[in-house]
């Protein structure tokens, strides 16, 4: 069928009794109408959305939810206009409670400026808030994001060494708390199919006693058959003991 695209993977991690994977179709009904369809298995469940753009510039209408429970359907509004984006999730319409997630971002040249809330559409309460802003300087990014009604503030900063090589570091401190940890993490493309990544972690200050968490993963995929991917992922910490997981995915 014309327009119409499948996608099936499988994921198996160690210590998992069995795999778990989905299927995934996509339909172009006409120009600005798609319908998407997606089968969790071994669960089976399955979820619907249907989307259309063009009824006005710049904005998108997407219904999604369960075909067995249509009145817990999201409703989704996104808006594009130059620089700015706002999306809105409706949920718990038929409820009587409806509830709305809020997003709105603006991004002009290497400045990117973000907020999000949640919004009780009902008694207007506003929670859940958070801001966030970004700025990009050649090879190097810098960003703050204060989350969790603003008591929860990262910093981070970014650098990229060269194509294949770059490292970052956090730092995320708890308003009401007062407490603050740190991160560290180098990654390394080795191939188009193979990248690795150190990282490090560790309560503030770092003192006689601290708590250091060190993690290496290793990420390698590739082609194992005509038209489907094998990828491994391996991840071990202090501990010394391994976590795997293997994805074969298909597209038809």
């Amino acid at each position: 069928m014309n327009g119409l695209k499948v996608t099936a993977s499988a994921t198996q991690k160690n210590g998992a009794s069995e795999p778990v994977g989905s299927v995934k179709s996509a339909l172009d009904v006409v120009k600005g109408l798609s319908v998407e369809t997606e089968a969790a298995l071994p669960a089976g469940k399955v979820t619907a959305s249907a989307s259309h753009s063009g009824l006005v510039d710049g904005l998108k209408l997407t219904v999604s939810g369960d075909p067995k429970n249509l009145p817990g359907a999201k409703v989704a509004l996104q808006l594009l206009r130059d620089a700015v984006g706002v999306k809105c999730d409706l949920t718990k319409i038929s409820s009587g409670a409806p509830a709305a997630d809020v997003n709105a971002c603006y991004a002009s040249g290497d400045l990117a400026l973000g907020a999000s809330a949640h919004v009780d559409c009902v008694t207007g309460a506003v929670s859940n808030y958070a801001l966030g802003a970004q700025v990009v300087a050649d090879d190097t990014t810098l960003a703050v994001v204060a989350a969790d009604a603003l008591d929860t503030v990262r910093a981070s900063v970014h650098v990229k060494a060269d194509a294949a090589t770059s490292a970052a570091a956090e730092v995320t401190y708890k308003v009401k708390a007062g407490s603050a940890t740190a991160a560290l993490a180098v990654s390394k493309k080795f191939s188009d199919h193979c990248s690795g990544k150190v990282s490090v972690s560790s309560a503030l200050p770092i003192g006689a006693g601290a708590v250091v968490d060190p993690v290496v993963c290793l990420h390698t995929t590739g082609a194992v058959a005509a038209k489907t991917t094998g990828s491994l992922s391996v991840r071990a910490d202090a501990s010394l003991t391994p976590k795997w997981g293997v994805q074969f995915a298909t597209k038809i």
